[in-house]
């Protein structure tokens, strides 16, 4: 097993230096390719919004330029190009997919849709049942570590916020793909102002007939959405609309000896939201609603058994923020109620109650501090708090030292305290999880070259898993371990052509992540724990052949604490002319064979063409 991972990685190294002379050598001047946005404003992960280059925090942006570059259908495969991301697929396109962050579990990271949180209170594997097309994204931002004291509760590795695009044109566009098993998708959008109302509406419809032929792994998916918005000088109202169903073969999905099973998950989104000056604060009411429906039927000993969840979330929430000779304070607050009616989990309500606190200071020019809380009663849980302080200090010439410590806290989900089969028993005794984690890191970008360099560690207490006894056949969930994990991670960008006119055509980035952890399971076996990754390596590159024809290649090398790896290559060609955009991805290049998540191969090789035009009217 350590040759093959040996190989697996210099085969990554051999891959990403192979493409990286060929376009270097062949590439002549042009256009610049365009990468990651540097120092755009971001938010996630604090209430005061901040350059990218003084978050105190490890954080990458996906901008939209990236987004069109990458071979992806579904924000689950956009982000599976981020490293430190652990993204486990069950299916192909996104149909269901695990997020993970720097070790956790994919419960630890807290998923939010224009800053309302969409993770889920029956179970974490819906948490990116997201009613949003790829088409209606501005930008993803990803923290990298807790942001518990804004966000409360469940924000423990990090936090995903994918922010969709305004109605800020009047335009028509739309797509059509044709693949391998029979792929198909079909997308289409169009924005305009009716009265001072900007409109955005936005469709698709993709589906499959299955990467395996004789077992269920086709899928089907609906998404429609729809934004609006009001602006004026001192004040903008926006509000949302998302629907996507989901139908899926779900082939050995979350069980071996029972192969034969199928899902149907149906998530509707509606958020609105206002910001307003008032003489020296702005004022930010926000109110939402998720429902998610999920119809799941396996055939056990030849005889079908269905359990069917309905979730709703559904709260209001309010962010204040204004500046003093003090420096800059946030605060606010959010009432949420969580309501499940389950054949299988009963039916459950809870409530929360929560108050953040965050203040920001530059006791002199070059440092930039930052402290803050947030405090929170949970149901039975009672109150909880978190804190939270960072420092992020220029150095020169582009280089910002960062540092950060922080508490956060995760509740068990409604699976995970009720869950009864003879298989598996949920655990109404769950205790909450809770951890302390620190960071501290260097980065840089000036004259083409992005450096960055981070170390972290994190030590969880009471951490929640699915366990069982060695040769037992119940996984009952626990609070089964207290565990230490470090990291270190590091990244480097380079765009030649800010130096070097030959190379404008060219981007290029690689990343590494290391991840080691310590765990007391005790005698138990554990479910998902002990199975996160140990190392990543992610590469990329960009390059412009000709005037209307760019590709991109990114590459992905994951070994896991158990010892298995894989590595993944995947390409984008596209050629634009005039409105129009001709693509072909070409994904899982080398075929490789892998589990992903659960108990059924990873898609192989798969070829995916299409068109896309765009007119602004």
């Amino acid at each position: 097993m350590k040759n093959k991972s040996l190989k697996d990685l210099t085969k990554a190294f051999l891959c990403l230096f192979l493409f990286m002379a060929v376009s270097w050598s062949e590439v002549s001047a042009g256009k610049e390719v365009q990468s990651h946005s540097i120092e755009e404003m971001v938010v996630t992960g604090s209430a005061i919004p901040r350059q990218l280059s003084r978050v105190s925090q490890s954080m990458v942006v996906i901008g939209r330029e990236e987004i069109e570059s990458i071979p992806a259908t579904s924000i689950s495969d956009l982000l599976e190009t981020v490293n430190g991301l652990d993204i486990r697929q069950r299916g192909a396109s996104g149909i269901q997919a695990d997020v993970s962050i720097r070790g956790s579990s994919f419960e630890e990271t807290l998923i939010l849709v224009d800053g309302f949180n969409v993770s889920d209170a029956q179970t974490g594997h819906h948490n990116m049942n997201l009613p949003v097309n790829l088409e209606d994204i501005e930008r993803i931002e990803i923290l990298k570590g807790p942001g518990a004291r804004v966000y409360g509760h469940n924000a423990m590795s990090g936090v995903i916020n994918i922010i969709t695009r305004d109605p800020d044109t009047t335009s028509v566009a739309g797509g059509l793909e044709l693949g391998q098993h029979e792929y198909y998708g079909i997308n289409g959008n169009a924005s305009g102002k009716i009265k001072g109302l900007s409109n955005r509406v936005s469709v698709s419809h993709r589906g499959s007939s299955g990467y395996l032929k004789s077992e269920e792994t086709d899928f089907d998916t609906k998404t429609i959405s729809y934004k609006g918005a009001i602006k004026g000088k001192n004040h903008a109202v926006k509000i949302g609309l998302g629907y996507t169903e989901n139908d899926f073969g779900a082939y050995k999905f979350y069980s071996d000896a029972f192969p034969d099973q199928r899902e149907n998950t149906d998530t509707l989104l509606a958020y609105g939201g206002g910001e307003f000056k008032l003489s020296r604060v702005d004022f930010s009411p926000k109110v939402f609603w998720r429902r998610n429906e999920d119809i799941f039927d396996i055939d056990i000993s030849g005889n079908w058994f269905q359990n069917r969840h309905q979730t709703d979330s559904y709260g209001f929430q309010v962010h204040n923020r204004f500046e003093s000779i003090l420096g800059e304070t946030a605060f606010g607050g959010e009432i949420i109620e969580e309501n499940l009616k389950s054949s299988n989990l009963g039916d459950h309500d809870r409530r929360r109650y929560g108050l953040f606190f965050e203040h920001q200071i530059f006791p002199v020019e070059p440092v930039q501090l930052g402290m803050g809380a947030s405090i929170m009663k949970y149901g039975e849980w009672g109150w909880e708090y978190w804190p939270g302080a960072d420092v992020n200090i220029q150095l020169g010439s582009g280089i910002n030292g960062f540092a950060s410590v922080a508490r956060s806290f995760r509740i068990p989900t409604y699976t995970e305290l009720y869950y009864n089969t003879p298989a598996n028993q949920g655990n109404s005794e769950l205790v909450a999880e809770k951890a302390w984690t620190g960071e501290v890191g260097l980065r840089r970008f000036k004259n083409g070259l992005g450096i960055g360099i981070s170390l972290f560690y994190r030590d969880a207490e009471n951490v929640i898993d699915w366990s069982r006894e060695p040769g037992g056949a119940v996984w009952k969930v626990r609070n089964i371990a207290d565990m230490d994990t470090r990291g270190a991670e590091t990244s480097l960008d380079i765009y030649p052509g800010v130096l070097f006119d030959r190379f404008h055509r060219v981007n290029f980035q690689i990343a590494y992540t290391r991840l080691d952890s310590d765990r007391d399971t005790g005698d138990f076996e554990s479910k998902y724990v002990l199975d996160h990754l140990r190392d990543q390596l992610n590469g990329a590159i960009s390059i412009a052949w000709a005037d209307p024809l760019v590709q991109s290649i990114k590459v992905r090398y994951e070994k896991r604490m158990n010892g298995a790896s894989h590595i993944v290559a995947d390409s984008r060609f596209t050629c634009r002319w005039n409105l129009f955009e001709m693509f072909l991805d070409i994904t899982n290049i080398f075929n490789e064979t892998y589990i992903d998540n659960g108990f059924g191969p990873a898609p192989g090789r798969w070829i995916v063409g299409g068109v896309r035009f765009n007119r602004d009217l």
